[in-house]
């Protein structure tokens, strides 16, 4: 569920910026073995700091960076360190990890991936269970709309809004709970979280389509009658159109802190996700000063 494709774009990015979007994302990590321990550590994907940089930036919350070494690490790399937008996103990747690992049946899967999946979920076990006594809500959320996935899957309907509805509306609770008590950063949380789970279930759907109609698995854009090529296009058209909805949204929100960096991250990180604005600029080897 959670993909990692909310991320800066590298070329627009400045110094500055690339020091705090990469100070949150050691801090989420170091959060994660903090409260869920070194196997919650090692098996997650790292992806939740721009999580946590959008709710400590939407309530203005200054994170203290510090100098601390990480699991597997001989050198101690300056990090934010336990903010309340911290703590959730480390939580959220949790959730969305474990579901994650629900996604597919075990019987579809070849002996190997079963085999690593039943690990996976062995060691991620005792962390969700701790995620979930931490946030009831959210679990309830994913619960509600996973079985609306299924009903759905059943049914095998051809309108996109409706297929996407359970991803996006995942996001959307995501979204609107990192922002903080104001009725109206909420709502428009809520909005830029749908659209983004929308666009990203459509692109993630079109990937997967050779492989969904091989396993006769529910796709929106198989059940439309769409080559894998058309898929990819539909997929792109409409994904954009999602992200330009929720830039204008985004434009309207209090942003009290790092703006210049979630800007590059929602409007041109986003983008950039969807169709390149740049093509090959994401295969140069970077150096940055950390």
């Amino acid at each position: 569920m959670l993909t990692g494709r909310i991320h800066p774009y590298l070329p627009e990015l400045t110094i500055r910026d690339y020091n705090v979007y990469k100070r949150y994302v050691r801090g989420v990590s170091y959060q994660l073995y903090l409260d869920y321990g070194l196997l919650a550590y090692q098996s997650l994907p790292h992806k939740a700091g721009t999580l946590a940089l959008l709710s400590d930036s939407l309530a203005g919350r200054q994170a203290t960076c510090q100098s601390i070494r990480l699991p597997g690490s001989l050198s101690a790399v300056p990090m934010m360190c336990q903010t309340r937008g911290i703590r959730l996103a480390a939580q959220i990747e949790v959730l969305m990890s474990w579901h994650r690992l629900q996604d597919r049946r075990s019987s579809e899967l070849p002996l190997k991936q079963k085999a690593q999946r039943l690990i996976q979920r062995l060691t991620l076990y005792r962390a969700y269970r701790k995620a979930v006594q931490e946030e009831p809500a959210l679990e309830r959320i994913f619960c509600q709309q996973r079985a609306q996935a299924v009903a759905q899957q059943q049914l095998r309907g051809q309108n996109y809004a409706v297929a996407s509805e359970p991803m996006s509306n995942i996001y959307g609770a995501l979204f609107s709970v990192l922002a903080p008590d104001d009725p109206v950063q909420r709502k428009n949380m809520r909005y830029i979280g749908s659209c983004i789970g929308k666009a990203f279930y459509l692109l993630d759907k079109a990937q997967r389509h050779q492989q969904d109609q091989k396993e006769d698995r529910y796709n929106v854009f198989v059940a439309n009658g769409l080559s894998e090529e058309a898929a990819r296009e539909n997929a792109r058209r409409q994904a954009i159109a999602s992200i330009n909805d929720l830039s204008r949204v985004y434009t309207l929100m209090d942003i009290k802190l790092n703006r210049s960096l979630l800007d590059n991250i929602i409007i041109l990180g986003l983008r950039d996700t969807v169709d390149p604005l740049e093509h090959g600029s994401w295969d140069l080897n970077w150096e940055l000063p950390s």
